[in-house]
């Protein structure tokens, strides 16, 4: 078994990994949404693994509200609803000692809180990077860790560069909201979200879509972004969190180039950014054979997936995809049409049940 679930997080991402064999499932869990789609989260969760105790790794890949705020929920509660054995997340003290080393709208204090409840739960931090930041040193030898059960996380992003430019925008707000974590605790324990419990594209066709040429994403949190390739049992995908295409490029052409191949094959691929068009370019779509694609977003904040980068997948990794969205919304559904799948040859799988909205990605 090996299943991908894109949870329903609205606007932002929560993944929930299974693997391994009936009898000795494992589990990932990677972000959770904004606060206020939690319930749902668990809910769905609960439903997917009903009999869930523990996971292997939970994963926060940055800072945005809508991956860390619902963790935040999660954490804040005495009685935890599994074990978790290990918190991947790059806090202001992990991301000090990168820019220490070589003398060189955020979610910052929700940051420092969860860093403060990582300690005073006393997870394992970090522990497959030595307690330091999760974070790529060497282009030319990428971290890889092995999980139990038998996934191996080939990590991508961040690299170094892009996690010190994130230092100077998490210092200002370090600097300016947090003097006092007794004081931010006692606030966020009583505020109710924690507790327990771009422009239309207007008439252009599917080739002029395909034709544009959108800046690529410069944001320094996004920059930081965990993110990683998960392989189990021969079967490869990607959770690109919100990492930009230039640096998960940076990870990409150093394995191309070491095992003399043009193209990563993978298994599936979620997109960084919910369908960004200027997180997922042209670029490192040429690079990647897939034909599996997740899409996280309810379009309800930032009308994503932008149709340009839905388009740009069919041309440089189509034909035969398959689009899996874990909402079906004004802003995806007009890839539900019959003319278009005939023409380019795709399909596009929405959530049977709208009020359990996930959509799951089954590789074995």
């Amino acid at each position: 078994m090996y299943n991908i679930h894109s949870l329903p997080a609205s606007f932002g991402d929560s993944i929930f990994i299974e693997y391994g064999e009936a009898g000795d499932e494992h589990y990932i869990l990677i972000d959770g949404g904004p606060y206020y789609a939690f319930e749902g989260i668990i809910t769905a969760i609960r439903r997917i693994a009903p009999g869930l105790k523990k996971i292997e790794l939970l994963v926060i890949t940055h800072i945005d509200i809508d991956h860390i705020d619902g963790i935040v929920k999660l954490l804040n509660r005495d009685d935890l609803p599994f074990e978790i054995r290990q918190v991947w997340f790059n806090g202001w003290k992990e991301i000090q000692a990168i820019q220490q080393e070589d003398d060189d709208t955020l979610g910052a204090v929700q940051g420092e809180y969860l860093t403060h409840l990582i300690t005073k739960k006393h997870f394992n931090h970090n522990e497959s990077f030595g307690g330091k930041a999760v974070v790529i040193k060497d282009y030319a030898a990428l971290p890889e860790i092995n999980l139990d059960g038998g996934m191996k996380l080939t990590l991508l992003s961040p690299g170094k560069t892009a996690l010190k430019k994130l230092v100077p925008v998490w210092e200002k707000e370090v600097t300016e909201k947090i003097a006092d974590m007794d004081l931010i605790e006692e606030r966020l324990k009583e505020d109710h979200r924690y507790e327990s419990d771009d422009d239309l594209l207007g008439e252009l066709t599917i080739e002029e879509m395909q034709e544009t040429q959108p800046a690529g994403d410069k944001s320094a949190a996004n920059g930081s972004s965990i993110a990683f390739l998960a392989a189990f049992d021969g079967k490869v995908s990607l959770l690109a969190a919100d990492a930009p295409s230039h640096y998960l490029l940076q990870a990409i052409d150093s394995m191309l180039t070491a095992e003399g191949m043009e193209r990563l094959n993978l298994d599936a691929w979620k997109l960084a950014h919910h369908g960004s068009k200027k997180s997922t370019l042209d670029k490192l779509m040429k690079k990647i054979d897939c034909s599996k694609i997740l899409i996280s977003s309810d379009g309800k904040k930032y009308k994503h997936p932008d149709k340009e980068c839905i388009a740009k997948l069919l041309k440089h990794n189509g034909p035969q995809l398959e689009l899996y969205f874990n909402y079906r919304s004004e802003h995806n559904e007009m890839w539900d049409d019959g003319a278009l799948k005939s023409k380019y040859h795709y399909e596009a799988i929405y959530p049977e049940i709208e009020e359990e909205s996930w959509a799951t990605v089954r590789l074995q």
